[in-house]
């Protein structure tokens, strides 16, 4: 901030104000006490009192520039300039009629006091005056322009747009932004100036430094547009999933997920296995959603449910007449119905051997024949297939073709049970929770003494039981909190000791007791984070500081998962 010296006003033959950083007179010169002594204002004490602006911008630094206001009643320009008081406290400068001050003698000194980029010129547009401060901000000596034409500045690139031209051209103030090789933007406020015939006689310039407010609106446009593509990638995912939504934390179901989008692109088999309840239907949905199958439809069938006898006309169709019953005009089939979409056979381990055989050969030729036809039809439905048979039963050849699994499993996908991925529980519970609360119109929780229950739990009926288990305690809770109480009441959970967690610590061998005392020290870290379910918590079952556990994470002494 450039400091005015008070003695200056007194130089002055416009009027002039210095008032403080709250807008109060500090001074004024001889030709303002007339000026206001003119306009009945005499015992002027605030600027506030004719600048009704500064008020709102003043004391906040914003207020600066050229503009016109009424002194009683007559209208005048004032220029504003933040200026420093006594070397340290900052203040404003109100020079009236600037315009005029053409007339005194030692103009360049004056303006080279004020901390606000100036230039003027004239009706030609040719530069007049140019401050020490403009200077500094464009980096150039741009007093060397001084007597130049600002169209031939422009014309040679010296600079890529001149404000004061705007204004020429307009006849009326203008705001104009002009970035300089310097890479300062400058917002300049234009103000021409005329004389008693309506002629321009100059154009005063005053700018200011917004290089840092466009920095900030383009960080700003283009963090907006990164959340307009977080908003339509959310929106791709909510379609991509639709109501059957894959919850996880574990790096076991990202992996998982991950694989299943990469499937999605192409039109390969896939074979999913893993127990029941895990969530294979849901993940074949996620494989057809994300591809460019999507638009197809997805047909899924239990194989399990279909009666051995009516097997092939489900899949494959019928004829009419083909036998007795048959509708007539015959009937689609499964692969019918799954044209240039996807169809999921679910418990395909449980096709008797002659009807996997006939599945295999419509894989392998991608056609098939109605029953009661002998013609071809062409197919071309992707195909996944599941089951809850173990990856050694599907190669031993007892129950399944091992060329009709090599021939499905060309992207095998294992779907891991809930006891092998803890880390899903507590975000399935949330979920789980959270959509039920809204289809029973209900505001209910789950009490943290639960959780523990929840976690060592194995889980033997997977993803399906959990949801089953938290639908019976909203049916069952009698508060917005469900707890022991409920959870003995419907006493589906038995309490298991988690993998690790023993009745005892034993000792197998002789060791030196501080890598004892380490082991022993994270058996109970272990066993009171399973408990707790928080690192906060889990300090102050043991006692200690939580920062005590967050420093052995890091030193990579304690090891939770």
């Amino acid at each position: 901030m450039i400091t005015i010296e008070k003695d200056i006003l007194k130089q002055m033959i416009n009027p002039a104000l210095l008032t403080d950083g709250e807008g109060c007179i500090l001074m004024m010169n001889g030709p303002a006490e007339s000026m206001l002594q003119t306009a009945g204002l005499p015992s002027l004490r605030s600027i506030a009192e004719i600048d009704s602006l500064f008020g709102k911008e003043g004391s906040s630094g914003l207020l600066q520039g050229p503009r016109c206001i009424k002194i009683g009643k007559v209208s005048r320009w004032i220029t504003v300039f933040p200026v420093g008081i006594d070397g340290n406290k900052k203040g404003h400068f109100y020079l009236f009629d600037m315009a005029d001050i053409l007339k005194m003698m030692d103009f360049d000194t004056f303006l080279d006091y004020v901390d606000v980029p100036i230039g003027i010129v004239d009706q030609d547009g040719v530069l007049e005056h140019l401050n020490d401060t403009l200077s500094k901000y464009i980096g150039v000596d741009a007093k060397e322009w001084i007597g130049r034409d600002l169209h031939e500045l422009v014309k040679e690139r010296a600079l890529t747009d001149a404000a004061s031209l705007n204004a020429l051209k307009a006849k009326k103030p203008m705001s104009t932004n002009v970035t300089y090789g310097s890479g300062i933007t400058l917002q300049y406020q234009s103000i021409p100036f005329f004389d008693g015939h309506g002629k321009i006689k100059k154009v005063i310039s005053t700018g200011r430094d917004v290089t840092r407010m466009i920095q900030l609106e383009s960080d700003l446009s283009s963090s907006e547009t990164l959340k307009d593509q977080y908003y339509k990638q959310l929106n791709t995912l909510e379609v991509l999933l639709g109501r059957d939504k894959i919850v996880y934390s574990s790096e076991q179901m990202r992996k998982v997920a991950q694989v299943a989008v990469k499937a999605g692109k192409f039109d390969s088999p896939v074979f999913l296995w893993g127990e029941s309840g895990v969530g294979k239907e849901m993940i074949a949905k996620m494989i057809h959603q994300s591809g460019n199958r999507a638009t197809g439809p997805f047909v899924g069938v239990n194989c399990s449910a279909i009666p051995s006898e009516l097997l092939e006309s489900e899949f494959f169709g019928y004829e009419e007449g083909a036998f007795t019953g048959a509708k007539k005009g015959g009937r689609k089939g499964l692969f019918d119905e799954a044209e240039k979409g996807t169809l999921f056979l679910d418990e395909i381990s449980e096709l008797p051997l002659g009807m996997q055989s006939k599945l295999l050969r419509v894989i392998q030729e991608h056609e098939y024949m109605r029953v009661g036809s002998n013609k071809t039809i062409a197919t071309d439905a992707r195909i996944i297939a599941s089951t809850n048979l173990s990856r050694e039963r599907l190669v031993d050849g007892t129950g399944f073709r091992r060329d009709l699994f090599y021939r499905l499993s060309v992207i095998p996908i294992y779907i891991p049970p809930l006891r092998e991925r803890r880390d899903d529980i507590l975000p399935l519970i949330r979920f789980f929770l959270k959509s039920l609360n809204l289809k029973y119109v209900s505001n209910i929780r789950i009490s943290n003494s639960l959780i523990p229950r929840f976690y060592h739990y194995d889980w033997p009926g997977n993803v399906r039981e959990l949801k089953n288990v938290i639908e019976r305690l909203l049916v069952v809770a009698s508060s917005e909190e469900v707890g022991d109480a409920e959870y003995d009441l419907v006493n589906q959970l038995e309490m298991k000791k988690s993998p690790g967690q023993a009745d005892d610590i034993s000792i197998a061998r002789l060791m030196p007791l501080k890598e004892a005392m380490e082991k022993v020290e994270e058996i109970l870290f272990k066993r009171a984070y399973q408990e707790s379910g928080s690192i906060e918590k889990t300090a102050e079952l043991l006692g200690i500081n939580p920062s005590t556990i967050y420093r052995k994470i890091n030193k990579g002494q304690v090891r939770f998962k």
